[in-house]
């Protein structure tokens, strides 16, 4: 006679591995361009390229995107306006199809003037303006 073969418990019975519990995970940032206007205030994407500032937008966003939104706030990474719906002293124009958001900015590199202006919505940044200048909200002189 042909040894039996042992029989496995079905799959409810068998014992649980020593695995630890996962933390929840958390959901990083994330950056859209579909809001982003053209041919008013600010600059395109093509006018950063030729000013080679694009490549550091895109390293910004790379690293910011690490991030949750909490924790990129807490670092400083991005800075929502919170007092005001639109700066007063902009230079640019609020969009129309644009209300009740806080207006947040991300410089491109740690200390750089220029910046990416746009809002948060569901842990996504939408970028509306491209600023060189810092005319969004200019700096008291």
């Amino acid at each position: 006679m042909p040894p039996k073969k042992e029989r496995k418990d079905p799959a409810y019975l068998r014992e649980q591995g020593n695995r630890e519990a996962q933390t929840k995970k958390v959901r990083k940032i994330t950056f859209s361009l579909i809001q982003l206007i053209v041919n008013t205030e600010g600059q395109t994407l093509q006018e950063w390229e030729e000013l080679g500032l694009l490549s550091d937008m895109n390293e910004r966003l790379q690293f910011v995107g690490q991030f949750s939104c909490q924790e990129a706030i807490q670092k400083q990474y991005l800075k929502p306006y919170t007092k005001v719906s639109f700066p007063p002293d902009s230079e640019f124009t609020q969009p129309k199809h644009i209300s009740s958001v806080d207006w947040t900015v991300m410089h491109i590199t740690s200390k750089s003037k220029e910046v990416v202006v746009g809002y948060i919505e569901d842990d996504t940044f939408y970028i509306v303006f491209l600023d060189k200048d810092h005319k969004f909200w200019p700096m008291t002189k």
